[in-house]
C-alpha cells in the first residue's frame, strides 16, 4: 500500500493516496498548542503527506492512472517533494 507521512511537533500522520487518514498520533507536546494551532497543524501535515503519497504513487501507476482513479497533485508541493525524493523509494 502506498501511503504518504508528516510529522512536527509532536504530530505524526499517516495517509494513503488520496489523503484518507490511516494514522494519527499526538504527543503531550502538540496538545500544548492550543485547539486552533493545533488544527492548522493537523491539516497542514495532512496536506504535505497527501502529496507526499500522491506523487509516490505517481511515480509508481503513472500520471494518466491517476487522473482516471480521480486524483490531483498539488503542483506546488509536488515540486518541492520531487526535489528531495531519491530516484529509488528503496532506502538502504
Amino acid at each position: 500500500m502506498i501511503t504518504g507521512h508528516a510529522q512536527a511537533t509532536g504530530i505524526s500522520i499517516e495517509v494513503g493516496v488520496g489523503g484518507g487518514l490511516r494514522a494519527l498520533t499526538l504527543t503531550e507536546r502538540s496538545m500544548r498548542l492550543g485547539r486552533a494551532a493545533l488544527a492548522d497543524e493537523i491539516l497542514t501535515l495532512v496536506r504535505i503527506a497527501t502529496a507526499r503519497a500522491n506523487e509516490q504513487a505517481r511515480h509508481t501507476l503513472g500520471d494518466e492512472h491517476l487522473e482516471t482513479l480521480g486524483l490531483h497533485l498539488d503542483a506546488e508541493l509536488s515540486e518541492e517533494i520531487e526535489s528531495i525524493t531519491p530516484e529509488s523509494w528503496m532506502v538502504r
